[in-house]
């Protein structure tokens, strides 16, 4: 299903979405679009996981030292 939408672009993203079209890569403004919204959408969701990792991270609680010659070791010998 489609919604039609009417935008103004800047002569800069209309060059740009133009450009598309002619290499071939995309067969009209609307494909072109959809990418751009596609990618949009997956940077979002990865920002989100981020904040989310990040969140957690901070809920965790504190950081504590860690011996980096022994953790090197504890992965390397696993117990």
């Amino acid at each position: 299903m489609t919604k039609p939408v009417e935008i103004a672009l800047s002569d800069q993203s209309g060059t740009f979405i133009d450009r598309q079209i002619e290499s071939g890569r995309y067969a009209s403004v609307q494909d072109v679009v959809e990418a751009g919204l596609r990618l949009l959408e997956q940077e979002q969701g990865k920002l989100n996981a981020l904040r989310q990792a990040l969140s957690d991270g901070e809920k965790s609680g504190p950081a504590r030292v860690v011996d980096r010659h022994a953790f090197i070791r504890s992965l390397r010998n696993p117990v």
